[in-house]
């Protein structure tokens, strides 16, 4: 069987074509999609094949999906034909059908929508940082870069009992999305005497967390620079390039501690425990957030487009809208 998907055929070219179709193996779920979600830095970076990002062609972008299921495996249990399910969906990305690893997908609840069920993945993403940073009641926390995966963990932080809970980026569309996701405080690290005003509304310590989420490697730094003494730095954004700075400075002086947190490679894959949860745990409470009204996710949409429009407007996402945080894509 084949259906259509996007597939990038070589570096910044990416297409809508006929894709295979296999029946899903023992501890797999076949899904027919009904909402993808396209991560713009993410993919962007994928398909343009920058630095820390150099597939092979061609290559398969996407992750974020919602739909309904078709077939399970041999040894799938949990889920029958018909379920309205949510998942990460590597390899598989923008498409009609395509089969999922079992331990990725989790049911979508009653009342929400598959729109807003694709963001799932990037809602696990961000959950699992936040968690690692152990965020005390009470603790300013900063969200440096406001794509989708950085405007979802400000939120979580948020929730998480920061205060306040700042955001920043150079963007004032971002910053705007950011204030009506919860900000307490938005700032544009671009303007004229940002550093101070982020000391003032610290206590003239700088922020307790910063979740660096940019993918920039230079933002490594300004994040240590930006911290409070002994100050916890969560890499979230998955930087493209190498970082290159004063570790003594930087970190070791301020008795700072920097934290990875990668969404598949640092997360344990069958039991959840303290800080650490499985991706169906943590999906599973993203999606509990989002239907309680909890996460506000309808500001990061910039535009939702039809199956027949799919090509044209990944590519005009991926080559020339820098400042589009979210697209979701229909494919039923």
């Amino acid at each position: 069987m084949k259906c259509k998907g996007i597939v990038a055929i070589s570096p910044g070219d990416p297409r809508l074509i006929d894709v295979d179709v296999p029946d899903p193996g023992p501890h797999e779920v076949q899904v027919k999609m009904a909402a993808t979600l396209v991560s713009a830095g993410t993919e962007r970076a994928w398909v343009n094949g920058i630095p820390n990002a150099t597939p092979a062609y061609p290559y398969i972008p996407g992750y974020c999906c919602a739909g309904e299921v078709v077939k399970t495996g041999s040894e799938v249990v949990g889920f029958e034909p018909g379920d309205r399910v949510a998942t990460f969906a590597v390899d598989v990305g923008h498409r009609e059908i395509g089969n999922v690893r079992d331990l990725e997908v989790v049911h979508i609840p009653e009342g929400v929508s598959y729109e807003h069920a694709a963001f799932t993945s990037l809602g696990q993403t961000s959950l699992q940082g936040v968690r690692k940073c152990k965020i005390e009641l009470g603790e300013s926390v900063a969200s440096l870069g406001l794509g989708i995966v950085g405007i979802l963990a400000m939120q979580f932080t948020h929730l998480a009992g920061a205060q306040p809970a700042i955001a920043l980026d150079r963007v004032e569309k971002r910053l705007e999305i950011a204030r009506a996701c919860n900000a307490d405080i938005a700032i544009n690290n671009g303007s004229e005497g940002w550093e101070t005003l982020l000391k003032d509304v610290t206590d003239g310590k700088g922020p307790a967390v910063v979740l660096d989420n940019t993918g920039v490697p230079a933002a490594t730094v300004s994040a240590c620079q930006i911290a409070a003494d002994y100050a916890r730095i969560c890499i979230l954004g998955c930087p493209r390039g190498t970082v290159d700075f004063n570790f003594y400075r930087e970190v070791q002086k301020k008795s700072i501690t920097v934290i990875g947190a990668h969404a598949v490679d640092s997360i344990p894959l069958y039991s959840s425990y303290p800080h650490f949860w499985t991706y169906k745990d943590d999906a599973t409470c993203f999606l509990r957030f989002v239907k309680s009204g909890s996460i506000k996710l309808d500001p990061m949409i910039d535009e939702v487009v039809e199956k027949k429009d799919a090509e044209s407007a990944y590519k005009h996402l991926i080559k020339y809208n820098k400042e589009a945080l979210g697209m979701i894509i229909k494919w039923q």
